[in-house]
């Protein structure tokens, strides 16, 4: 497998690990917005971002699929924080997960290669 396969693998685990340590959470709030909701949206940007990269394919149809698997697994991941002490499942989490999932597939479509077959990142 490329090395840009093991992308999303590598993001999607670094993800789950950090989401189901007990107690956890960011504290704080950037003006109306919790610290915690910004790493959701960061973390499910990249991992969109990462999973276009590894597709290498630059349609709506796949980016589409990229957005809602992306978020599906973030509902996977709040469902598996319920009984972890100090989680709790929250849906603002997963609209946070939603909208970085939007945003970094947005940014692939924006800002990734035009042709992605031809891209050359290792």
């Amino acid at each position: 497998m490329r090395t840009r396969g093991w992308l999303p693998v590598a993001v999607a685990l670094v993800i789950l690990a950090a989401s189901l340590v007990p107690g956890g959470g960011g504290g704080g709030t950037v003006g109306p917005v919790g610290v915690d909701k910004l790493l959701h949206v960061a973390g499910y940007a990249v991992l969109a971002a990462g999973t276009l990269v590894a597709l290498r394919e630059r349609t709506l149809r796949a980016t589409l699929a990229v957005i809602v698997l992306v978020t599906l697994f973030g509902g996977v991941v709040e469902l598996l924080q319920g009984p972890v002490p100090g989680r709790a499942v929250s849906l603002l989490d997963l609209v946070a997960d939603a909208v970085g999932a939007g945003l970094g597939a947005g940014g692939w479509w924006v800002f990734g290669p035009s042709d992605p077959a031809a891209a050359t990142v290792e």
